[in-house]
């Protein structure tokens, strides 16, 4: 019996040595095998799932990666005609009878799971969106049903994400997966609704020179004698704060501008801040007004409640909000366009960062442009610009500027391209006063021949 009982014990410390052996063994090849993905060429996104804090230097490796992506891809989908135009008719018109087709034949397949799927992986969602890709032409009909996250799919998807105005992050992210399951026919209304929205903008073409800024595309546009003279990157307003549709007339150009905070945002953004933290004040170079005058800021009790009447102004300059110069377009919104010093908001994919009014990454050539009749060069905008100077420039004519809402274009190689509905007006009887709509004939009145 003791001796049963003592190779019995001899055997369970044999099996435990040899489970501790193997799973040893079994987590270096683990270890090893991470080491192997992270370090493939094939695989530059394999460290992107390891556990633990992502150090800078991997931070600055993965958006490189991004960042090549998009520089390789993203050529094909540069808009070269002005949004409002013949082209772009022509162009919406093919793309809707195009996925007219699409929607006949059955449209495409929708992942329901909420998924993040990077390179790597492999699921039956992969092959789902992989048919989703083909179908819509971000891939090639010879990719089949692969349900692997290869390189060729990481293209398709970076080429999705760039034409659906998306970060290009090289994995299926949450928002990526909400554009690939808006279906097929409710993207054949964005087209035909984006179709009817140009067709009524058409009359923007008698003047011979304009400025348009499409505000879901986070894009403006100057137009010369319908040709695209210049394009920039803008910031556009929040959701809640959201640029108007309008039209109206550019007659100034303001170097170091000051800025008068409007009411609304002085109660809810300044005030607040200035009440957690006045020297908010000074290191801004704000002033403050009240009725009896100008008031000496270290006397303020912010928490006073007639502190909201106070009227706040911000002294010109490179700090200031408005940057260094201001496009004045008078109209009932009070909304213009503007440099701003935040230029980091330029990167990014989605730019609704404002209180309505519409900042301009390439402001200066905008200037520049329109100064150009009046025999202002580049040189001397930029020489304008570092002056530092505070001065009003009139334009001897006055150029139509008009901010629109279009979700869907066509770019001239025929490449279909979507920007999220981020004021929700494509939805059918949407479009209020905010609306396109609503503002048609207001902008026809604006059009100068």
């Amino acid at each position: 019996m003791t001796a049963d009982r003592s190779a019995k014990q001899r055997d369970a410390s044999r099996f435990a040595a040899q489970a501790l052996t193997a799973a040893a063994l079994l987590g270096v090849a683990l270890l090893q095998t991470q080491a192997a993905l992270a370090q493939s060429p094939f695989n530059p996104y394999g460290s992107f799932t390891d556990s633990g804090p992502v150090t800078p230097e991997e931070k600055a490796r993965r958006e490189q990666v991004r960042t090549n992506l998009y520089d390789r891809l993203s050529p094909a989908y540069r808009i070269e005609v002005p949004f409002v135009s013949q082209a772009s008719i022509a162009g919406l018109q093919q793309a809707i009878e195009r996925y007219r087709q699409i929607v006949a034949n059955g449209g495409w397949p929708v992942t329901t799971q909420k998924v993040t799927l990077r390179q790597g992986d492999t699921s039956s969602d992969i092959a789902t969106i992989r048919t989703h890709l083909i179908i819509e032409g971000d891939l090639g009909a010879g990719s089949g049903s692969n349900p692997t996250f290869d390189r060729e799919f990481l293209d398709g998807l970076s080429r999705f994400q760039i034409r659906n105005g998306l970060r290009v992050s090289g994995f299926v992210d949450q928002r990526t997966l909400a554009a690939l399951n808006v279906t097929a026919n409710e993207r054949l209304q964005q087209l035909e609704t984006n179709l009817k929205r140009v067709q009524g903008l058409m009359s923007f073409n008698k003047a011979p020179r304009y400025v348009l800024v499409n505000v879901p595309a986070f894009t403006l546009q100057a137009v010369d004698r319908g040709n695209l003279a210049l394009t920039s990157n803008v910031v556009v307003g929040k959701p809640a704060r959201a640029t108007p549709a309008v039209s109206a007339q550019i007659v100034e150009v303001n170097f170091y501008p000051t800025w008068t905070v409007p009411e609304s945002i002085a109660q809810a953004d300044l005030i607040p801040k200035l009440r957690k933290d006045p020297s908010y004040f000074t290191d801004e170079h704000f002033s403050v007004v009240a009725k009896g005058g100008s008031l000496n800021p270290t006397s303020i009790d912010w928490n006073a409640p007639e502190v909201v009447n106070y009227r706040f102004v911000q002294d010109p300059g490179t700090f200031n909000a408005l940057g260094v110069v201001r496009i004045n377009m008078p109209n009932k919104h009070s909304v213009y366009m503007h440099d701003t010093p935040l230029k980091q908001l330029f990167s990014q994919s989605a730019r609704a960062f404002s209180s309505g009014c519409v900042r301009v990454q390439q402001v200066l050539d905008v200037v520049a442009w329109l100064l150009a009749p009046q025999g202002w060069t580049p040189e001397k905008v930029q020489g304008a610009a570092e002056d530092g100077k505070s001065i009003n420039v009139a334009l001897g004519k006055s150029v139509p500027v008009h901010f629109v809402y279009l979700t869907a274009f066509v770019s001239e190689n025929g490449m279909v391209q979507f920007r999220p509905d981020i004021y929700g007006r494509d939805a059918p009887g949407a479009e209020d006063s905010e609306g396109q709509s609503a503002v048609v004939a207001q902008q026809r009145s604006a059009v100068t021949p």
